[in-house]
């Protein structure tokens, strides 16, 4: 798959007129956006990946599922479990109306986030926003070997109790997917695959891409 070339939005699309520098949104000392969100599905590594490149330039990092479990003071999956989806979805929601605030952050979403099309577009604006993917086969090999966190992620769909929704994980993710994608491809400046590849070397790569404009290989 070819990966999606650095267009950005309306501000990035003038800037590449203007030079960096004339980029709305933009760090003028580093030729950066005020913020860099990483958006994609379970187990791409937005966690690992944004840490590495808050390492590396220097910002701090949020990851907003996290955000959200303080605030609620319990889990996704207990949130979820309790409440449902739509109580969680609506303090995903205010979280995300909260983040155009956030200057020199890297921003790891929830991977539903990108469904708040409203938020997620003011968001966008002054933002470079990264889409993590990888295939189908990946996805459930790295959700299975992370039994850490299993616990921790809710079905995706239908009730509250996990039983009901996980009898067929992989027809269950290529149904949301199905629904996303073409979310996360419009509502991205970058695309990159993760498989095989480690946090740093992808952190790396953003960086160049933000900064030199480069063709990306990976």
């Amino acid at each position: 798959r070819q990966d999606k070339q650095y267009r950005g939005g309306s501000g990035y699309r003038q800037a590449m007129k203007n030079g960096v520098d004339g980029m709305d949104g933009v760090d003028e000392q580093q030729g950066l956006p005020k913020r860099i969100v990483l958006t994609g599905f379970r187990a791409t590594g937005k966690t690992a990946v944004g840490k590495a490149l808050a390492r590396l330039i220097g910002f701090r990092f949020l990851d907003t599922d996290q955000e959200l479990c303080q605030r609620m003071g319990c889990s996704v999956t207990e949130a979820v479990r309790q409440h449902g989806w739509p109580y969680f979805r609506e303090q995903e929601q205010t979280l995300l109306a909260e983040l155009p605030c956030w200057q020199e952050t890297i921003i790891a979403t929830g991977g539903g986030a990108i469904l708040h099309q409203n938020e997620w577009q003011e968001l966008h604006q002054g933002s470079f926003v990264v889409w993590l993917r990888t295939d189908l086969a990946t996805t459930l090999s790295r959700l299975a070997r992370d039994q850490k966190t299993a616990a921790q992620r809710p079905a995706l769909t239908g009730g509250r109790d996990r039983q009901e929704d996980v009898q067929d994980p992989a027809k269950e993710i290529s149904a949301v997917l199905a629904e996303r994608e073409p979310l996360y491809r419009a509502g991205s400046d970058l695309a990159l695959d993760t498989e095989g590849k480690t946090p740093k070397a992808l952190a790396g790569v953003i960086h160049e891409q933000l900064i030199f404009h480069q063709p990306c290989s990976l």
